[in-house]
């Protein structure tokens, strides 16, 4: 795998399927996930159709860590039911991280 120069990172994030990378501060990483926001059992606060937010999944303190995390939940997410469409998956995330370029917040 290549390495990345987090310099370029600064102000920048790294999206990779429904997740990003975003650069909290100088030594943390934040990884998030494109979630869809689920109705409040009270009445006052429900809202309209399907809402989606950036949900927090976690801190991390270096790119490999994070989008190792990041792995982990496009897997979860995927429903493979065996261990070939397990192998394809990750084999796909991994070439979609090769190609990684950097996205403005």
């Amino acid at each position: 795998m290549k390495t990345l120069n987090l310099s370029y990172f600064k102000k920048m994030n790294i999206k990779l399927g429904n997740c990003r990378v975003v650069r909290a501060d100088d030594m943390n990483l934040a990884v998030e996930q494109y979630k869809l926001v689920p109705q409040s059992k009270n009445p006052k606060l429900r809202h309209e159709g399907e809402k989606y937010r950036w949900t927090h999944v976690g801190w991390y303190q270096n790119l490999h860590q994070a989008l190792k995390k990041i792995v982990d939940c496009e897997l979860n997410e995927s429903g493979a039911s065996d261990v070939s469409q397990i192998m394809q998956k990750i084999s796909d995330l991994h070439e979609e991280i090769e190609k990684l370029e950097p996205i403005k917040v």
